[in-house]
């Protein structure tokens, strides 16, 4: 029998086949994470804690956002806007052709869904209250669409910065189909716009997404997300030397000294507009007295933070982190005086050793070191502090109860100005569900410079009204602000190239690439 060759054509049908073959074979891009930040929630109208806005900034977009480099603001799915009627209306053109990930079409119809689930107490598809919309959109009166791709938003009265609130992750578009379909565990199914689509979550263990081929920037560079959860750092700490993680945001202190010791590793410090700070309960009477306030204020050692926390977080004078407008160097002053401090604690008369109570959460060890030496300094002014630490869930209740004396508090902005981080510190309702602030020091001209400061457009004025805001603060010593957290990444750089982190503590996903 002759052997005959096979014709040209056959060759290059079975190559063709081979290549796409090949092409299928390839591996994934897969990029794994290792945090010990437990998620609650993956609707960004719940979503309050950094561990749930992580993967909620990923998931859904929102009409515009920051760039993520210069925080500048930028087009998403709104290409453009304009203010109208003295900046109490807003229009938007919204992008075309961009689908959600249930395939369902995004218009002006799923803007006005997203926001009037939040904010209309009477909506069908409301199946909770959303605090943080609620601080941040309380001024929105109205959104309605003009067109299929045009919506309006009617402002009660003109707001400075509502472009820059319009970046927060709870401003996200989501899809009204897929709400409507999962009602309240759409928190557990996810369906946005974004970069990202939500695959599966196993609680406390592991979030994964795959990368979204119709997305309207371009398809992610990596084809997978694996975030793993952990309590303990040793353990992520051991995967990442094992190489079986590539990155890591819960960075042990003690520990680092071992990673700057591995020539792949890169350790990225970025501040961020955050502010942590000692509250006090007004309601205390000893508290209620300023020359008390201003002496724990004097017993406070900067010092104490460079002992604990090394370089991992930015000591801080004012409730105003640097980088945010209206904040202002020449007002940082040197505030550890033990014998000032002393001589305010006399000048009140008080019979015998002042006892108050400092509430930790009972996760918290670094914190408690720093009160640990903190009540030392307090003791030689005759201020005994008690340390207590409890769980989250009796946290939230002692505070919003008002159960307590002391304790650390902060806050991080949930968008780039300065109304970010003032107007939740005196928010009632905040204080209420158990974040400390400094709501308790009854004084109406501060509610008054806060609405001010939120309807001045001239920027000068805007920013001169901030500053006088964070003086008072400082003045009256309504907190003791102590330092400006940062965000901490440790990534292979073998594997990953180069993290960028908005001074929001945004990780944008879309721009990670995976070697």
């Amino acid at each position: 029998m002759i052997k005959r060759n096979k014709p040209i054509s056959v060759i290059f049908f079975m190559s063709v086949v081979a290549l796409f073959i090949y092409i299928d074979a390839a591996p994934k891009k897969v990029v794994y994470w290792g945090s010990i930040g437990k998620p609650e929630t993956l609707d960004p109208g719940q979503a309050w804690y950094d561990a749930s806005i992580f993967f909620t900034a990923n998931i859904f977009d929102t009409l515009v956002r920051l760039n993520p480099e210069t925080a500048e603001i930028v087009p998403s799915l709104a290409v453009s806007w304009e203010a109208k009627n003295n900046g109490k209306s807003w229009m938007f053109r919204l992008r075309k052709g961009v689908r959600f990930h249930d395939g369902t079409e995004f218009n002006a119809e799923a803007v006005v869904f997203s926001f009037k689930r939040q904010m209309d107490k009477n909506f069908p598809y409301r199946y909770y209250d959303s605090l943080l919309f609620d601080e941040i959109f309380g001024n929105i009166k109205s959104v309605v669409s003009t067109s299929h791709f045009t919506v309006v938003f009617h402002l009660k009265e003109p707001f400075s910065p509502f472009l820059a609130t319009l970046t927060s992750s709870t401003a996200a578009i989501v899809s009204p189909a897929a709400v409507q379909k999962y009602r309240q565990k759409f928190y557990q199914n996810p369906v946005g716009t974004g970069a990202f689509m939500f695959k599966s979550w196993e609680k406390k263990k592991r979030i994964v997404l795959v990368a979204n081929p119709n997305y309207w920037r371009g398809k992610p560079a990596i084809d997978e997300f694996v975030s793993i959860t952990s309590d303990k750092h040793e353990i992520l700490h051991k995967l990442f030397r094992q190489e079986k993680i590539d990155i890591i945001d819960s960075v042990s202190i003690s520990r680092t000294a071992g990673l700057k010791n591995l020539r792949w590793a890169t350790i990225k410090l970025i501040p961020t507009l955050s502010v942590t700070f000692i509250a006090f309960n007004f309601k205390n009477m000893n508290l209620k007295k300023e020359n008390i306030r201003k002496a724990i204020r004097f017993a406070w050692d900067p010092r104490f933070l460079k002992y604990v926390f090394q370089d991992f977080v930015v000591p801080l004078n004012l409730i105003l982190p640097r980088g945010m407008p209206g904040y202002k160097t020449e007002m940082r002053t040197k505030n550890f005086f033990i014998n000032k401090a002393r001589e305010l604690v006399e000048k009140e008369n008080i019979t015998g050793v002042i006892k108050l109570r400092f509430l930790l959460l009972n996760d918290s060890s670094l914190e408690r070191q720093i009160v640990s030496l903190f009540s030392k300094n307090l003791k030689r002014i005759g201020i005994e502090l008690e340390l207590e630490s409890v769980s989250r869930e009796k946290y939230k209740k002692r505070i919003g109860s008002g159960d307590f004396d002391l304790t650390f508090s902060g806050w991080i902005a949930d968008y780039p100005d300065p109304h970010s981080i003032i107007s939740p510190l005196f928010n009632d309702q905040l204080q209420e569900k158990g974040f400390a602030n400094l709501s308790q020091y009854k004084d109406a001209s501060i509610k008054a410079q806060i609405e001010s400061i939120a309807s001045e457009v001239n920027t000068p004025k805007r920013i001169k009204k901030v500053a006088g805001i964070i003086k008072g603060v400082y003045d009256h010593v309504l907190c003791i602000p102590i330092f400006q957290d940062t965000t901490v990444i440790v990534y292979n750089n073998k594997k990953i190239k180069n993290i960028i982190v908005t001074p929001i503590k945004n990780i944008s996903l879309f721009d990670i690439e995976k070697k």
